[in-house]
């Protein structure tokens, strides 16, 4: 429900939320964390379905209106790394970039003894996948890859996990070797300062790369999950040109706020329509898919509204 006197432009689906595990045609637990993309000219998601010894599956799902998805019955098979193989892996966060018809998916994997590390993987159909490269170091999450290069090289936004969780661009000549590293600084909050990482795809526009991401704050009980917006450059993203310190997002609904970790509101992807309506789809509560709406120039209006 929106209130007038809140400025985020995010307006949640009023059936929200618009996929539950009962409604899989599969053995599901939980189905969240979706990443997003226009495949063909209409919307699909890559699902992060859970069954009941809680192992995560990836599975496609497509749609006509970005509402009503239906599921590919059959899993994704999806290819394993020499290290995921050795070590057993958990892998889930899908984040989906379009690049030259090409489809670029970067993936976080739990390596059992080791922690978080992300892969990425290409397809054109969303059936066949090539892995590309190896598994990062541990730890490191949230990886998502720009959808064209800048200056040249390729570029991912990643959030390495140490002291200070926060979001880093690293750029590539290849999708295999990574460097040149650098933090983006967004302006510390109460609902932001201990985690901070990449959401959905940068999206391009004249005043910067459009970037909607997810932010914990560490009240007593349990961290608490945000949707945050900011701009940043369009030739080094790693400086920011404008971030509200309002949240976009956060969880207030049952839905959110109930299930397997509660008071989550997770994006790995959105759909951008060619009029500009935007379909960020985000996790609520790791137990759900829920939807919230805005265009692209209603967010860039926000960031530049409230982020000077």
């Amino acid at each position: 429900m929106r209130h007038d006197n809140i400025p985020s432009p995010l307006r949640r689906h009023a059936g929200n939320p618009i996929l539950r595990h009962t409604d899989l045609p599969v053995e599901a637990s939980a189905v969240f964390n979706a990443g997003a993309t226009l495949y063909q000219g209409k919307p699909l998601l890559v699902l992060r379905v859970e069954d009941y010894e809680r192992r995560s599956h990836f599975y496609t799902a497509r749609s006509d209106d970005g509402l009503l998805f239906t599921l590919d019955e059959r899993e994704i098979d999806y290819p394993l790394r020499p290290l995921e193989k050795e070590r057993g892996v958990i892998r889930f966060d899908m984040r989906i970039t379009a690049m030259e018809g090409t489809f670029y998916c970067y993936h976080c994997s739990w390596l059992h003894g080791l922690g978080s590390t992300v892969a990425l993987a290409r397809t054109d159909d969303f059936v066949r996948f090539t892995p590309i490269g190896s598994c990062t170091t541990p730890t490191n999450r949230n990886a998502l890859l720009f959808p064209e290069k800048i200056g040249g090289r390729y570029c991912r936004l990643e959030r390495p996990e140490g002291q200070a969780q926060i979001m880093w661009v690293s750029y590539s000549p290849d999708l295999v070797y990574w460097g040149d590293s650098r933090p983006v600084t967004l302006p510390e909050t109460s609902w932001n300062f201990a985690k901070n990482g990449a959401g959905m795809v940068p999206i391009r526009t004249p005043h910067g790369w459009l970037e909607v991401y997810h932010a914990v704050s560490t009240p007593p009980s349990a961290g608490n999950y945000y949707l945050g917006a900011a701009l940043l450059d369009l030739e080094d993203p790693s400086r920011v040109i404008a971030a509200p310190r309002k949240f976009l997002l956060a969880p207030v609904h049952d839905y959110e706020c109930r299930g397997q970790v509660p008071n989550v509101v997770f994006t790995s992807g959105a759909v951008q329509f060619p009029d500009g309506r935007l379909n960020i789809y985000y996790g609520g509560a790791d137990q759900c898919v829920a939807l919230a709406t805005a265009t692209v120039d209603e967010l860039v209006d926000f960031c530049l509204r409230y982020g000077r």
